[in-house]
């Protein structure tokens, strides 16, 4: 689920569609245009289309709306202006190449321009209405499950890997959750003897999934206190979150079941942070959280395709799996992402802009530092055996299903399997 656009007004939305019909074929424009927020949601999904192709595909349609019905007169004013956008915004010919074509004078011309200008930004901002009023409607039906799961995905998809020290990140949300805890009469420790930093993780969503947990065990300790701590074990680490509470265990399904959307929303986000979260009642009036991470690093997956949904799916994919999904839009992105993290596996897209997966490929190949790197092709072509041919490890068919991208991993994953070069 995305984060609400902005929501401008009549004049605003005019002068967006104005430059976006202005620069309709600069593609790196139009990815950051605002009127894709408005106009693309939705729209193309699961096509693989960029923002800018869509927005593009999404202004091409409106202007066709407008081609004048058959039988229309060919000297109509409707035909007119059609063929003023058409060839103004569709075939970029210049004011003065539409007039001299279409045999119009500078005044009529710029008439008849701003007229079906208005036009265009009518039917696009009807468009852009009935969306938002269907999308409102499609929130209002919605569950909170439903819009807490959405809201997780959400922070997963748009994801920023970093190196993180939790325990400093720990230390800001004691301030955070200190004055509830005061309200709530509940003495707050946070015990961070063991060091602990994560070398790629998120930090709003580690911290997010950290602060649901505390706010509940505040809740469970009324009166108590909650103990915060890290923890480094044989095989494993984390934070382990302790609440006492007197009378606790009369109390705790009720609790657990009043936090049960954030309890639920903190697992999704610590299994994609590649941990896995405990929960367990200790005696009678104790109840732990316990947020744990295997010891060893996680593997390395370079994914190197023009379109990050693709990247996104690969992370909801990989979650839980110890696996960091690093996103590489073309070749230059991937060098520099290769020197920074040494993946232990490429998954490579073939079909890409200015240097596709094959001139990739036999680049790394024909590289010391980055011959030994396993890589494997990604595409909708069906050209597995050329793949092979030219050094790559194996082969995935888009679409990925989950099971086939596990089944590809697999061995990389078992215990002794080569981890790749620099792991």
């Amino acid at each position: 689920m995305m984060s609400k656009p902005f929501s401008p007004d009549r004049e605003t939305f005019a002068g967006w569609v104005h430059d976006a019909l202005n620069r309709l074929y600069d593609s790196p424009h139009l990815e950051a245009h605002p009127l894709a927020d408005l106009l693309v949601q939705g729209e193309g999904a699961g096509t693989g289309l960029r923002r800018s192709q869509q927005l593009r595909q999404a202004l091409l349609k409106a202007i066709q709306g407008l081609r004048p019905a058959p039988g229309t007169p060919a000297q109509s004013p409707d035909w007119r202006a059609y063929r003023i956008l058409e060839a103004r915004y569709i075939e970029g010919l210049s004011p003065n190449e539409v007039m001299e074509q279409l045999g119009l004078a500078r005044s009529q011309y710029f008439r008849d321009q701003a007229r079906v200008l208005s036009t265009l930004t009518d039917l696009l901002w009807e468009q852009w209405q009935e969306s938002r009023a269907a999308l409102e409607s499609e929130d209002m039906g919605r569950t909170r499950e439903d819009l807490a799961r959405a809201e997780a995905e959400r922070l997963c998809a748009e994801a920023t890997w970093e190196e993180l020290n939790v325990t400093e990140l720990l230390g800001e949300l004691e301030a955070v959750v200190a004055p509830l805890a005061q309200a709530s009469q509940v003495s707050l420790r946070f015990l961070l003897s063991e060091p602990l930093s994560f070398p790629n993780a998120d930090r709003v969503m580690l911290r997010q999934a950290v602060l649901n947990l505390l706010t509940c065990g505040v809740d469970v300790a009324q009166g108590g206190h909650v103990e915060v701590r890290t923890f480094v074990e044989e095989g494993r680490r984390g934070v382990h979150i302790t609440a006492w509470g007197r009378g606790l265990r009369r109390r705790l399904g009720e609790l657990q079941e009043r936090h049960r959307l954030g309890l639920e929303a903190s697992a999704r986000l610590i299994e994609s942070l590649g941990g896995k979260l405990e929960l367990h009642q200790v005696g009678d009036d104790g109840w732990e959280a316990r947020l744990l991470w295997p010891t060893e690093r996680p593997r390395v997956l370079l994914v190197v395709d023009d379109n990050e949904g693709f990247v996104a799916l690969f992370r909801r994919y990989l979650a839980g799996h110890n696996w960091q999904v690093v996103g590489a839009g073309g070749g230059a992105e991937a060098r520099k992402a290769i020197a920074e993290t040494r993946p232990t596996v490429i998954v490579l897209d073939v079909m890409m802009p200015r240097e596709d997966g094959w001139e990739l490929l036999m680049a790394l190949k024909a590289e010391e530092m980055t011959r030994e790197i396993p890589v494997v092709v990604c595409s909708v072509l069906n050209e597995p055996q050329l793949a092979l041919s030219l050094g790559a490890t194996a082969y995935l068919a888009k679409p990925v299903t989950q099971q086939a991208l596990l089944q590809v991993l697999s061995r990389w994953g078992r215990p002794g399997a080569t981890q790749g070069p620099g792991r």
